[in-house]
């Protein structure tokens, strides 16, 4: 809520801010706190996934993959049950402007998985798994930003949208089939967690999956659309004929016969 309350003072000053409809405008302001929260998931993701021995698959601990915690998965997910909670009233408040029917079972499907990942110590390793493919929000931030000012035909904007496309490809197509192939592998823990945790990991997942497959797809039919668009016409100037060219040479003829007729009269 206070990055959002930033958001709608600092917003004002942009001129592209200032010509759009109370809608837009509301969805400009929204792309603050969604920024934040996905820099904020993803730094705490690849850190404990890649710098953390915490959910190493070499780890020598004692306790079974499906259980491992830390102090830092457990605020990272208190901080996207925080977002989440808040994102999903604003849109209920500011339907359909802040977001579609799709966004409402996203949002919902995401603040079940992180309520239950928090409060019962359960399953943080998948749940944070599903967070990071938060990573692919600033590009779709900054090209909603970029349309809404103006700049569709900057070049920036097209390196948006490849950037968009490969990072959705990645972290939420191929990411995901990883996550289920992980899964998989460890069923024989999933004992040890909540029947709600259980299911939550067998439903979630792949409700979020086709979400991002029917997301890639109108993705990839923008960037298509956006490599393929013809460049602008230059307008076509008729070739002049005998008469308009012989005008023409009048016409810049007559500065000089009258610069030679001033000349004569001053003599």
């Amino acid at each position: 809520m206070g990055s959002l309350w930033v958001a709608q003072r600092l917003s004002p000053l942009s001129s592209g801010y200032r010509k759009l409809s109370a809608a837009e405008r509301l969805g400009w302001e929204g792309r603050l706190p969604s920024t934040l929260h996905a820099l904020a998931i993803t730094g705490a993701t690849i850190y404990l996934f890649l710098c953390s021995p915490v959910f190493a698959e070499d780890h020598t601990g004692d306790r079974p993959f499906v259980l491992r915690t830390s102090p830092l998965s457990g605020a990272s997910l208190g901080f996207s049950l925080g977002y989440f909670a808040t994102d999903l009233l604003l849109l209920v408040l500011y339907y359909p402007s802040f977001g579609g029917p799709e966004m409402g079972v996203h949002h919902l499907a995401a603040l079940a998985s992180v309520a239950a990942a928090a409060l019962q110590g359960q399953a943080h390793a998948y749940t944070l798994a599903l967070l990071a493919t938060e990573c692919t929000t600033p590009f779709v931030n900054v090209r909603f930003l970029l349309d809404k000012a103006g700049w569709k035909d900057h070049p920036i904007y097209t390196a948006n949208g490849m950037a968009l496309l490969l990072s959705w490809l990645v972290a939420r197509i191929l990411l995901f089939l990883k996550f289920f192939q992980h899964v998989a592998t460890h069923l024989h823990e999933f004992h040890l967690i909540s029947p709600l945790s259980r299911w939550l990991i067998y439903l979630v997942p792949p409700t979020l999956f086709v979400l991002n497959v029917f997301w890639f797809t109108k993705i990839f039919k923008g960037v298509i659309k956006l490599l393929l668009k013809p460049a602008p016409k230059q307008p076509e100037v008729a070739p002049a004929g005998p008469e308009a060219q012989a005008a023409a040479a009048a016409a810049a003829a007559a500065p000089a016969a009258g610069s030679a007729a001033e000349l004569r009269k001053e003599r």
